[in-house]
């Protein structure tokens, strides 16, 4: 690819210089009797040139300082990149294996008789194994071509910088750009890769349900609902993950009470997972008419989308669960806004609650809301590491003061910092915009 590119370059080069070629013969006509001229006072002006000479070589010692400077950079980062992407390789089945695998799982599935619908459980299980198994094929041999990319271009302005020819600017910027490039790529992506890795639990590659509730601010907690929601929802689009509003309720001036989201993609539950909690946000804010500095709350509870098969063991007793009906209102005709469709089932024992208004009918939406319920509760007791769901305590995100994980501070100074971790940025409008 370097090599070709390389010859492409000098192609190029070569064309313009026999375009302007005749232009620069005309030049050198016109001014034939200048050089003539200057050529027979040589002898007076040597000092001067000699000088000249003198002057330009600081300027030749600080070009190759330079060029060794960008050659130690582009090292360093390539070395970085291929450090963690041997890490990520030795962690990972080889290749060949993956193929191997994904060769078997697309043949099973190719026959006739797996898609009927007593399989339906294992089609589940290879359409999502072959998913995997494909995206991570395509990301290994992306890593691959980058590393080669990479190392060629590094080789290659190894070359320039030890040959004694005359070297060409732009054939060296293109693969100085070609270098740089490919191993910032194979450094974003290994990191991304490491960091996926730690993503192991039960349940991180579920899809997961966002819930954002205003705490404490009235209106200014509504509108910080509003701005939770288009962060999280710029980040899920940053990562690739798709978002659906499954339920809002909007506010009684801006934003939201409260947004329900539904995000699904690889590992969308453990990457979200850990926002679960209250966020304090501090501004001056525009709906207070002295201007005041104001603090104010929202909620955010993550909660996994998992199949039958993962709920089906978890049990509950009618005794444990207290259901109310409600009206659904919004698009639905007169059967969602007369008839009680919607439906909100409470876990007594922990205080957990599940609402459910997306179906026409009550005995759908009871049933979406206990299956959430119980993933809900499932995340919680393997979040709690017990062994049985009646053993989970309380676990309801209070969206008020001295419960924040963290804060978002605009005002007097700009930070972001993570009461957990006590990580910390001044970009906040970074963060809020998504941390893209």
């Amino acid at each position: 690819m370097i090599l070709s590119r390389r010859i492409t370059i000098i192609h190029i080069i070569m064309s313009r210089r026999l375009l302007v070629s005749a232009v620069v013969i005309a030049v050198l006509a016109a001014h034939l009797d200048q050089a003539s001229s200057l050529l027979s006072a040589g002898c007076n002006t040597s000092t001067s040139h000699h000088h000249r000479r003198t002057a330009a070589s600081p300027l030749i010692r600080l070009h190759a300082t330079s060029k060794e400077t960008d050659l130690t950079s582009l090292r360093k980062l390539l070395t970085q990149a291929t450090s963690i992407h041997d890490k990520n390789l030795a962690s990972t089945p080889p290749l060949a294996q993956i193929s191997s695998r994904l060769h078997d799982l697309e043949t099973e599935s190719s026959d006739p008789t797996f898609w009927d619908s007593s399989n339906s459980a294992r089609n589940d299980v290879v359409t999502k194994d072959i998913a995997r198994y494909s995206r991570l094929k395509l990301e290994m041999e992306l890593w691959d071509r980058l590393r080669n990319d990479a190392t060629e271009a590094l080789d290659l302005l190894e070359e320039f910088h030890n040959s004694n020819e005359e070297d060409d600017e732009e054939m060296v910027a293109l693969t100085q750009e070609e270098c740089q490039s490919s191993a910032e790529q194979l450094l974003q992506l290994s990191q991304k890769y490491e960091l996926s890795t730690l993503l192991s639990g039960p349940y991180d590659d579920s899809p997961c349900r966002l819930l954002l509730t205003a705490g404490a601010g009235g209106t200014e907690a509504c509108d910080w609902v509003n701005m939770l929601y288009r962060m999280y929802s710029r980040h899920a689009s940053y990562m690739d993950y798709t978002v659906k509003v499954v339920d809002e309720s909007a506010g009684d001036v801006v934003g939201y009470k409260s947004v329900e989201l539904l995000i699904d993609g690889p590992q969308a539950y453990g990457w979200f997972k850990g926002e679960k909690g209250a966020h304090r946000l501090v501004r001056l804010s525009p709906f207070n008419a002295n201007n005041k500095r104001q603090t104010t709350f929202a909620g955010v509870d993550v909660v996994p989308v998992l199949d039958e098969e993962d709920i089906k063991m978890v049990d509950i007793p009618e005794k444990e669960l207290e259901i109310t009906t409600m009206r659904s209102g919004g698009k639905g005709g007169q059967n969602v806004n007369k008839v009680e469709t919607g439906v909100r089932i409470k876990h007594i024992p922990s205080g957990l609650a599940v609402k459910c208004t997306e179906e026409r009918s009550q005995l759908m939406n009871k049933q979406i809301a206990m299956n959430r319920l119980k993933a809900q509760l499932l995340a919680i007791a393997q979040e709690q590491r017990l062994q049985d769901i009646n053993a989970i305590r309380g676990d309801i995100v209070e969206a008020s003061w001295g419960a924040q994980i963290r804060n978002y501070v605009m005002q007097p100074y700009k930070m972001v910092k993570d009461g957990r971790s006590e990580w910390e940025t001044s970009d906040v409008d970074g963060v809020l915009d998504g941390g893209a």
